[in-house]
């Protein structure tokens, strides 16, 4: 009996060992100096009847009325948009992080900038703001628009992500700020990600091209959004994630340090 418990503990000590060896297992905290800033598209359409088609970064596109009334948009979350006056609208986002986010157009309608405070769930705060100019034909907050600047801000505790062994060769990803989580073996299936009241609808499938290296592609609802690449360095302290879009150019990546 005793040899038993000899090996079983040398087994789970051997399993524990390997598992915190794994270079992406840990605490990561974003660092916002050290992630490049993004170049953003977005476009606003006229549909008539004060109802608006906003077309973001991942190229999904909600269509709604600036009355200030809350719908589902094409994500899950909830949103609402209002116009405040002539080159001012307000827009409240509720799903995981709140957002609010306010729209400036210039007087000589050639500039837009989006002012975004995101607040999460554990109390941490992001405020953003964006400038984008024109890259079509139009007037007010109607056309193309391509970011040129991007400030930012954060406050309360830093953003984490943790990431965990999980079963005998896979990983579980947490975002700590929303508490929203993905289980996943690396063997090409969708696996869905869960959040405080269960399924999100957002679901990832991943392959291990190395010991520092995971590419994923990303679903909502069963429609492929963006391509991912998770990247150790050689020294086991940043994590860099690159996300491409597959509907539109943008390109975001963020650098998380070791905790």
């Amino acid at each position: 009996m005793k040899l038993h418990r000899l090996l079983l503990a040398f087994i789970l000590t051997s399993t524990a060992l390997a598992a915190t060896s794994d270079p992406f297992v840990g605490t990561w905290i974003y660092n916002p100096q050290k992630s490049p800033k993004p170049t953003i598209t977005y476009g606003i359409k006229d549909l008539g009847g004060d109802k608006y088609a906003l077309t973001g970064s991942t190229g999904q596109t909600t269509e709604i009325k600036a009355d200030g009334v809350s719908i589902k948009s094409p994500s899950g979350a909830t949103v609402s948009f209002k116009k405040l006056d002539d080159h001012t609208w307000q827009m409240d986002r509720t799903g995981g992080a709140t957002m609010v986010r306010t729209y400036t157009v210039s007087a000589d309608d050639k500039a837009l900038i989006l002012h975004d405070i995101f607040t999460a769930p554990d109390g941490g705060k992001e405020e953003t703001t964006t400038t984008y100019s024109r890259t079509s034909p139009g007037k007010s907050i109607f056309g193309e628009w391509k970011s040129i600047s991007m400030e930012e801000k954060t406050s309360g505790k830093p953003a984490e992500f943790v990431v965990q062994p999980y079963g005998k060769d896979g990983l579980t990803f947490i975002s700590e700020s929303d508490r929203h989580r993905t289980d996943m073996n690396f063997d090409g299936k969708q696996y869905f990600e869960t959040g405080p009241d269960g399924k999100t609808g957002d679901s990832s499938s991943g392959k291990r091209v190395s010991a520092n290296v995971i590419q994923m592609e990303s679903q909502s609802k069963g429609t492929p959004e963006d391509n991912e690449e998770f990247k150790v360095s050689d020294d086991g302290k940043t994590l860099t994630l690159t996300s491409k879009s597959l509907k539109t150019s943008s390109v975001f990546t963020s650098v998380w340090d070791k905790q």
